[in-house]
């Protein structure tokens, strides 16, 4: 059950950075709430199922909070410019909020 959860949420965490996690870390609450429905989604029917999609999705949210905190991440907004026309939609870079925050 545990070794399940592991190896789905390794797999769900290597997707996630083929999307480049840079960006996906800043909407991780998101993100989690997502992986989490899913799994149990997938796995349901059985009890150890649904234990190994509830842990998969605390190994998930674990590993994002952690990431949020001690990595650089993006987030898409409005930037201003210095040219017409003085803004435009883009990613903004975010430096890490810390652990002991």
């Amino acid at each position: 059950m545990i070794l399940a959860g592991l190896i789905a949420a390794a797999g769900l965490l290597f997707l996630l950075f083929k999307f480049g996690m840079r960006r996906i870390i800043n909407y991780d609450i998101y993100v989690d709430l997502l992986v989490t429905t899913l799994l149990m989604f997938l796995l349901a029917g059985t009890f150890s199922g649904m234990m190994a999609a509830l842990f998969a999705g605390l190994v998930v949210s674990v590993l994002l909070f952690l990431m949020k905190r001690t990595m650089r991440h993006e987030s898409f907004g409005m930037i201003k410019t210095d040219k017409f026309p003085y803004r435009k939609f883009g990613w903004r870079v975010h430096e890490p909020q810390g652990v002991a925050s």
